[in-house]
């Protein structure tokens, strides 16, 4: 929901195609990566790969940086996460040395998770594999945030999982492991937001969450929302403020703060949800899911972000087995020139890809 799916003409969005999605990815499961034309709805494959799950797909994105016009997609290597790069008009393929997670919005270089790990931490974003867990240490000195080079390809870890566990001077981490999720780059690049997560190593539920941020070679590493509490989405209103929803001040909501500040304070209404600001930051697009009787609706709303005043854009049924690990949330997100938001859903029976158009409504 925070990825722009959009090629630079917006007439080709990025997406996966598979041939199951009511249950979770297993190793050697392979999906097709494309693109949708927007004239003729058409999927068209250009590659394949057995490096996603059915909540992030592939974190397949769309680059410049000096090959042409181009997106990636993670992909196994070796047994290990490496991501692709493939020019859109001859097909050539480059391979970048880790698994993208976050892309900078100033500079060609993004922000790589260890994906294997990860499925060994949190299955539902993790990708599948065979691998032995006991190779994945609680708190390794040797994975991380890894800053990966767009242009040539290359690899570094700029910030350590030991490193943030020891800074978080969290007793109950002892004997856990722990994890990054969900990283995201401010709006000029300068500062990256991310989750450190853990949990017992034999129970796949969540333990605690802390929200961090940190400079993107590594330094200035600060804890924003320290282990305890109840986190969940976020967004960068700019290059300082941010959007949470937590539990922080109490009750369960979003708020807004000021990066290293603790300046908290309630951001509308909203409790919850994926939810993304608009390219020029006026408006948020989120998700909700809602109950009536033994009915479950997911629904899209959109908010001024000064008064915070919702819309409805509508709300789509979806069968009950789509919960879990193989739930499938709407995860909106915004065109780049602000007028179209596409969404994923399941209300026609079949995941999908839909779109709405929000220009009128966005430009009163």
């Amino acid at each position: 929901y925070d990825i722009n799916p959009w090629d630079p003409s917006l007439r080709y969005h990025l997406a996966l195609e598979t041939n199951f999605h009511e249950r979770r990815p297993e190793p050697g499961d392979v999906a097709a990566v494309g693109l949708v034309d927007r004239e003729t709805h058409e999927f068209i494959p250009r590659a394949r790969t057995s490096a996603f799950n059915l909540q992030q797909g592939s974190m397949l994105h769309w680059i410049e940086a000096g090959f042409g016009a181009e997106f990636t997609f993670n992909d196994w290597e070796d047994q290990k996460v490496v991501s692709r790069a493939m020019n859109v008009a001859t097909g050539k393929m480059r391979t970048i040395q880790g698994g993208i997670a976050g892309m900078s919005p100033a500079e060609p270089v993004a922000i790589g998770l260890n994906y294997a790990r990860m499925a060994h931490c949190r299955a539902v974003v993790g990708y599948a594999n065979g691998m032995d867990p006991a190779i994945f240490q609680d708190h390794p000195e040797d994975d991380g945030l890894f800053l990966l080079d767009l242009k040539s390809g290359e690899s570094k870890l700029i910030l350590s999982i030991a490193e943030v566990v020891k800074k978080s001077q969290y007793e109950e981490l002892s004997g856990k492991r722990a994890w990054f999720n969900h990283v995201l780059f401010n709006t000029d690049g300068t500062r990256i937001l991310f989750f450190c997560r853990f949990r017992f190593v034999e129970e796949p539920r969540i333990q605690g969450t802390s929200l961090w941020t940190v400079n993107p070679d590594g330094s200035g590493l600060e804890c924003q929302i320290p282990f305890g509490g109840h986190i969940s989405h976020f967004d960068w209103r700019d290059e300082k403020r941010i959007l949470i929803s937590s539990n922080v001040l109490g009750d369960f909501r979003f708020l807004e703060f000021t990066d290293n500040q603790g300046d908290f304070k309630p951001f509308g209404d909203m409790l919850d949800g994926h939810a993304c600001f608009s390219p020029d930051r006026r408006w948020v697009v989120r998700d909700e899911k809602l109950r009536r009787g033994d009915k479950r609706f997911a629904t899209l709303l959109l908010s001024n972000a000064e008064n915070t005043s919702e819309i409805s854009l509508g709300e789509f049924p979806y069968d009950n087995k789509f919960n879990g690990d193989i739930r499938c949330d709407l995860h909106p997100r915004w065109s780049p020139d602000g007028k179209n938001i596409t969404f994923d859903s399941v209300h026609e029976g079949s995941r999908q890809i839909y779109i709405v158009d929000v220009s009128e409504m966005v430009n009163e």
